[in-house]
């Protein structure tokens, strides 16, 4: 083949004639190129490392965490704010008394003081009138043994002092929330989240768990640690993180199981060492006469509420079919939905971006979950974060929903709340839309 003549790569600024470019698509050019053409690929090559280099040079944009300014700030604003509601508002009203947080300072108390009838329903009772007041009624506490013993601080102070500090230590949790998950609690949710952070103080199910005392927000706190770990390639570290929020079994146990699912026998090494260290906290607090007294307290606790005031599949089809079933035959299908459901979701989670894959766990969990209040739908805020990185019409729509339908249905009825689980399967459809992508998850 004939010499081709020497040309400066300099010459034309290092650009490609056609004749290149033609000479470059035909198979096997560069293994017969000369030496010339190398140098001019070489030279590119170069080039090309020295804009990277000049990207790099260039100043960096603003750090996430100088963007938290206004979520510190509104973060004060309300906690302020919600105390002097809570002073001025429920303390007149008599909602400090008739507040979730009566059975949990109660059992606080017993956990503190007599810890083996912390599941005997008329010691309960008689704790709550006697500290609460009677013209309330009183509430069942449902939770494992071992949340007692987070409350049993509180039980040191005075019931309106202890529903005040636990206000505070709700909203205060959810700044490691944000910290743990700054990229999706980053992405803008027009008009609910304009700046990092201020998704929370705009839902409203994260309002009902701040002022009925729950445990809804240290439960968000624990999944984006476990979100966290899960991305770090910690899965042991998620499964154990999961096994500490177990005070709400009846969405972790949904969640554990898609997670063994998806990333392995380390979830569930994980998992199970979590759950072992609860159940001797557990057992060390109440012995076995607690132990038992839990589990009674757990069957009545599963019939003693309406199943259409719960934002799930079990409220969904009891407030579509519910009436005309059988009790049996209502809770077999509920039980074969919900595995169907999980089992579904378990198929779609290896094919999905770990991001996605996380809130598709999320939201299934809260679906398939026995039993579920609406507060509990504060967990809802991180795979609506996770999701906002792919807005779509569905996802506005869905969005919209979750934010306006609550407070619509409670004023109109407490028994159309099931109407809530619509758009949690809205968002799991959109999940499961989503393009087939590789985890990006470490093996």
């Amino acid at each position: 083949m004939a010499q081709e003549p020497q040309r400066n790569p300099l010459a034309n600024g290092c650009q490609r004639t056609r004749g290149n470019k033609a000479r470059a698509a035909r198979p096997g050019y560069f293994r017969q190129a000369n030496n010339v053409e190398w140098r001019w690929c070489f030279y590119a090559y170069n080039r090309l490392r020295a804009i990277m280099r000049n990207s790099v040079q260039s100043p960096a944009p603003t750090p996430f965490r100088s963007s938290l300014k206004p979520f510190f700030f509104l973060c004060a604003v309300y906690l302020v704010a919600f105390e002097l509601i809570a002073v001025v508002v429920f303390s007149r009203t008599g909602f400090i008394e008739t507040a979730d947080f009566r059975c949990f300072y109660a059992a606080g108390t017993l956990a503190r003081t007599d810890p083996s009838h912390l599941y005997d329903l008329a010691r309960q009772m008689d704790l709550q009138v006697g500290l609460v007041g009677a013209e309330n009624g009183w509430l069942m506490f449902i939770q494992p043994p071992y949340e007692a013993l987070r409350l049993a601080p509180f039980s040191l102070l005075s019931y309106r002092t202890a529903y005040l500090l636990m206000i505070a230590c709700n909203i205060i949790l959810t700044i490691p929330c944000v910290l743990l998950a700054p990229g999706p609690f980053s992405n803008r949710i027009d008009p609910w989240q304009p700046a990092p952070g201020l998704l929370f103080f705009v839902f409203p199910p994260f309002f009902w768990a701040i002022a009925q005392g729950q445990s809804s927000i240290l439960l968000l706190l624990l999944s984006c640690a476990a979100w966290h770990e899960l991305e770090r390639g910690k899965n042991f570290n998620a499964g154990l993180l999961l096994a500490l929020a177990l005070f709400k079994l009846q969405i972790v146990i949904p969640l554990a199981f898609v997670l063994i699912c998806w990333r392995g026998l380390s979830v569930l090494a994980g998992f199970a060492f979590g759950t072992g260290i609860v159940g001797v906290l557990s057992y060390w607090l109440v012995g076995l006469r607690g132990v038992r007294g839990f589990l009674n307290v757990l069957e009545q606790a599963a019939t003693a509420q309406v199943p259409s005031t719960m934002p799930n599949l079990r409220g969904l089809l009891y407030g579509l079919a519910g009436p005309y079933l059988p009790r049996f035959y209502f809770t077999i299908l509920t039980v074969a939905l919900s595995l169907a459901l999980l089992i579904w979701i378990t198929t779609l989670l290896p094919r999905k971006e770990s991001d996605v894959a996380f809130a598709l766990a999320l939201i299934a969990a809260l679906l398939a979950s026995y039993h579920l209040n609406s507060h509990d739908l504060t967990l809802l805020l991180l795979p609506i974060a996770l999701l906002a990185a792919r807005p779509t019409r569905l996802f506005t729509i869905s969005v919209i929903a979750c934010f306006a339908l609550p407070p619509a249905l409670l004023v109109l009825s407490g028994h159309t709340l099931f109407l809530l689980a619509l758009p949690l399967f809205a968002l799991v459809l959109l999940a499961a839309r989503e393009p087939v992508g590789r985890a990006t998850y470490a093996a």
